[in-house]
C-alpha cells in the first residue's frame, strides 16, 4: 500500500502537464480505441481500471450504458470530471480506487479495461485475480500493456537498471515492473481468463493489446 499510495502522490502531482501532453502515438491510440469499441455492446455495464484524464472512458461512453471509471490519482480523476462536466454525459462516473479497492458487492461488469496499466501494478497477480472476479460470464477484459522487449540489449538494461532506479528515487518515476508479452498473456490465462486476440504495438518499448474472456 506504501508503493501505491506514493505513486498516487506522483500520479496527482503531474496530472495537469500529462492531460497537456499530446498522445505520442495517435494512430496506435485511435486503433485501440476502435478494437475496443468492437466488444462493446449497447447494453453494457463498463469498468476502466487506470482511468488517467478520462478521455478514453468519456470517448466510449456514448457506445455503451454506463462506465465506471477509476484511477488512484485525485489529481487524474479531477481532470477527468471537469472533462465530463464540459461534454455534458451522464452515463460516466469517475472516482479515485486502487486496483483491490474495486468491491464486487457493486456488482460485476461486462468489460474491464486496463490500458497503460497492468506494468505500474506492484501485485499483478493478485490485481488479475481481483478482475477476474467483478468480470460477468461471458465478459472480456481488455487491456494494453508496455512490455520488456523480446531481446533486451543494451538499451532496455540501461532503462530498467539505471534510468528508471535513478528516476525513482528523485521521485520523477513511479513504480513499474516490465514483463515479456509471453509472461503477461500467461499469468492472464492462469487466472482463468481465455486469450481470444492479442496483437502489438511498437515503440521505444514495445505494447501488447490483450483482449480476454471469461466463460
Amino acid at each position: 500500500m506504501a508503493t501505491l499510495s506514493k505513486d498516487a502522490a506522483f500520479w496527482s502531482k503531474i496530472s495537469r502537464k500529462y492531460a497537456a501532453d499530446p498522445i505520442r502515438n495517435m494512430e496506435g491510440y485511435l486503433n485501440t480505441l476502435e478494437r475496443t469499441k468492437s466488444y462493446l455492446k449497447a447494453e453494457d455495464n463498463v469498468l476502466e481500471i487506470g482511468c488517467g484524464t478520462g478521455s478514453t472512458a468519456l470517448l466510449l461512453a456514448p457506445h455503451v450504458a454506463h462506465v465506471t471509471a477509476t484511477d488512484l490519482a485525485l489529481g487524474m480523476i479531477e481532470i477527468a470530471n471537469e472533462k465530463r462536466a464540459e461534454e455534458g454525459l451522464e452515463n460516466v462516473t469517475f472516482k479515485v480506487a486502487e486496483v483491490l479497492e474495486h468491491q464486487i458487492d457493486e456488482g460485476s461488469y461486462d468489460a474491464i479495461l486496463a490500458h497503460n496499466l497492468l506494468h505500474l501494478v506492484p501485485d499483478l497477480e493478485d490485481a488479475l485475480a481481483h478482475i477476474f472476479s467483478l468480470t460477468k460470464p461471458g465478459g472480456v477484459f481488455i487491456s494494453k500493456t508496455v512490455c520488456a522487449p523480446k531481446n533486451g540489449g543494451f538499451k532496455y538494461a540501461m532503462i530498467r537498471r539505471i534510468a528508471i532506479p535513478i528516476m525513482q528515487a528523485l521521485g520523477k518515476a513511479p513504480f513499474v515492473n516490465f514483463i515479456s508479452a509471453q509472461q503477461l498473456e500467461r499469468k492472464i490465462v492462469n487466472t482463468g481468463f481465455e486469450v481470444i486476440e492479442t496483437s502489438d504495438q511498437a515503440g521505444m518499448l514495445p505494447s501488447r493489446y490483450v483482449v480476454a474472456k471469461k466463460h
